[in-house]
């Protein structure tokens, strides 16, 4: 069809057995459809996924894109408005009998409509409407239960409906977000390799260099562009990329490191809700700071050192201080010194020198986020 793309994904990737990291490479993941949503719908039973569907979406992303899909489809319409595991439990009589789901929308109705999939055993594509994260082709789920985030295994969708023109209008702290989760990589993969060579953890060259390849263009990209949305298509092939490194391993265990920790503190702790992969920059600028001080493996060359890495989040149009991500200092410290407890079995490098609040206030300084 004339401005559809449709990529076989994975096709170019080691095997599990050409790999051997001892992860068995799952690959849930087939296509990723590039284009406008209409077009992508028209071809949807030809890649083998079936009705009667199911859409989940939320009020904001049903005009955007969700009422094309239920009215194209004749799919049923599943209304998503709290990000949690309940409510997604709930919804799962809506979506019964559904062959196929779709969620289209950011990362709650997503997760939400991973989840139903999951628990379904129906197909999953997923429709994202801003480039926010990477969770959209992910296998992980992410809800919060009794008040905090909580992540689980599902499966990975069967496809994605990426539409440039719609990713394109999102809101620029959506967008920043995004840039946010995948500069935060820098950090998850040495995070991973801690656990690598100090504990004999397993790990999977392939997802690296999917991620690190994807990070590096992106980078590239921002560099020589200055701009967010100069860099949108590197930005999503990122954050594919990333989800699909998950998915290989089927852990988060490649893109979510002590970084994230924070973030899920800070989710916890915050008054309000900052965006992800905001508050995972912002953690990403202080463990990055604490790697060059601790870690004598941390990245050679100035690409991933913590004053680059700053400048890629301010290009990005993100915050690169407290101040002005009006994240109260003391918080932050005890994010540093506490996060370490919301994963204890992860090894990241919080784990290893489990700071206290004053270590805490010393990172921030290196960090530059006070």
């Amino acid at each position: 069809m004339r401005g559809l793309k449709i990529l076989d994904f994975g096709e170019d990737l080691r095997s599990a057995e050409e790999c051997g990291c001892g992860f068995r490479h799952e690959r849930t993941l087939k296509n990723i459809l590039i284009g406008p949503i209409g077009e992508a719908l028209e071809v949807l039973e030809d890649l083998g996924l079936k009705p009667p569907f199911a859409v989940f979406y939320d009020p904001l992303t049903r005009n955007i894109a969700g009422r094309l899909v239920e009215e194209k489809l004749g799919a049923r319409g599943v209304l998503i408005e709290s990000p949690t595991f309940r409510e997604a439990e709930e919804k799962l009589g809506e979506a019964g009998g559904a062959k196929t789901i779709l969620g289209v929308g950011g990362g709650t109705v997503i997760d939400a409509a991973k989840y139903a999939a999951y628990r379904l055993r129906s197909d999953f594509i997923a429709v994202p409407t801003a480039p926010s994260h990477d969770g959209m082709v992910s296998p992980i789920v992410s809800l919060f239960l009794e008040g905090r985030r909580k992540s689980i295994l599902a499966r990975s969708p069967r496809a994605a409906i990426i539409d440039l023109s719609i990713l394109r209008s999102a809101p620029g702290d959506l967008i920043a977000s995004g840039y946010g989760d995948i500069l935060a990589k820098i950090v998850s993969i040495k995070d991973w390799q801690l656990g690598r060579d100090e504990l004999g953890e397993p790990y999977c060259e392939t997802a690296e260099k999917l991620i690190l390849g994807s990070l590096n263009e992106l980078i590239d990209c921002l560099v020589d562009k200055r701009s967010p949305l100069g860099c949108l298509e590197p930005l999503v092939r990122a954050l594919v990329n990333s989800g699909a490194a998950m998915m290989l391993v089927e852990s988060s265990r490649p893109a979510s490191g002590s970084e994230h920790l924070i973030s899920h503190y800070l989710d916890m702790a915050l008054g309000r809700r900052l965006r992800h992969g905001i508050q995972c920059a912002l953690g990403t600028l202080a463990m990055a700071a604490y790697h060059k001080l601790k870690n004598p493996n941390w990245w050679r060359g100035g690409r991933y050192d913590p004053e680059a890495i700053r400048s890629y989040v301010s290009m990005a149009g993100a915050p690169s201080d407290l101040r002005e991500a009006g994240i109260p200092i003391e918080v932050m410290r005890r994010a540093i010194a506490r996060a370490w407890r919301i994963r204890p079995k992860r090894y990241t490098i919080l784990h290893k020198f489990k700071p206290d609040e004053e270590d805490a206030a010393e990172i921030l300084k290196h960090a530059k986020l006070v």
